[in-house]
């Protein structure tokens, strides 16, 4: 038990899990699309690779307070290579898409430098930030570089993703209350970690009302349907035991993994409906 847990906790420091998360995400638009394209869920998990190790890096170097910077300043060598690895393989990967997928990642990539450098300090807008970095990354990628036709089916989609990171995002901002200066103006900073749980709540019901629109009126396959409706009360459960006295292996491998368990429901309802 102990070994297994010990190799989570690599996943978890290395940024290895969150980026299968975001990916996973990323496959979870093939299938709510009906359009594969796996060199997109390859691209974002090296991305999120690079991104995440690099804005840790930043953090630090800048003295920063983060719970993960001792494993980090004894591990600098594996963090280095996991972001050579991460710049490696989303540089091969940039380069076989379509140019306006391409600036859709530069856009992104932009961003997702710049946020540990000082965007993430704007009041208000650091959860809008991921949740729009998000949305592009594992959504608005494939609809450009697969030429989905864009129409009002598409944009509820997007409007579904974008709610449902906000939503998973908030417990995170809980966790880091402590480490978060009051001046970044975070949900639970702002409002306190119970409203904030609430509004992260109202989040995923808003979802469910988006894809109950899109069952009943844009064919949204039923088993789909189910499946985000299971996620969504599976995710809230999980939002509602989010504390900032929960130990970092809850945050960081049980909300972080709400993102594959909305793939793994989506998936597992394939093989039914």
């Amino acid at each position: 038990m102990n070994g297994i847990k010990s190799c989570f906790r690599f996943l978890i420091n290395t940024n290895i899990l969150a980026s299968f998360c975001v990916s996973s995400l990323a496959l979870s638009s093939e299938l709510l699309f009906y359009s594969s394209n796996y060199q997109i869920s390859k691209f974002v998990f090296f991305a999120t690779l690079f991104t995440y190790n690099f804005q840790r890096i930043v953090r630090i170097k800048k003295g920063i307070a983060h719970k993960r910077k001792q494993w980090t300043l004894n591990n600098l060598n594996l963090v280095y290579s996991l972001i050579v690895i991460g710049t490696i393989g989303s540089f091969y990967h940039f380069f076989l898409f379509n140019r306006n997928t391409q600036i859709l990642i530069f856009i992104t990539g932009i961003v997702s430098i710049l946020y540990p450098l000082g965007l993430r300090k704007i009041p208000f807008c650091k959860i809008f930030i991921i949740s729009f970095t998000w949305t592009i990354s594992t959504m608005i990628l494939l609809i450009s570089e697969n030429n989905i036709l864009i129409n009002t089916n598409t944009y509820l989609h997007l409007i579904s993703r974008f709610l449902f990171v906000l939503a998973i995002t908030i417990p995170f901002d809980i966790r880091d209350i402590k480490y978060d200066h009051v001046k970044l103006k975070t949900i639970p900073i702002i409002v306190g970690i119970t409203k904030a749980k609430a509004i992260a709540i109202i989040a995923l019901f808003a979802l469910q009302l988006v894809s109950t629109y899109q069952f009943l009126n844009y064919n949204l396959n039923f088993g789909y349907f189910i499946a985000i409706i299971l996620a969504c009360l599976f995710s809230a459960i999980i939002i509602r035991k989010s504390e900032e006295r929960k130990s970092d292996f809850f945050f960081s491998f049980w909300v972080e993994s709400l993102s594959i368990v909305f793939y793994l429901f989506l998936a597992i309802t394939t093989l039914f409906f």
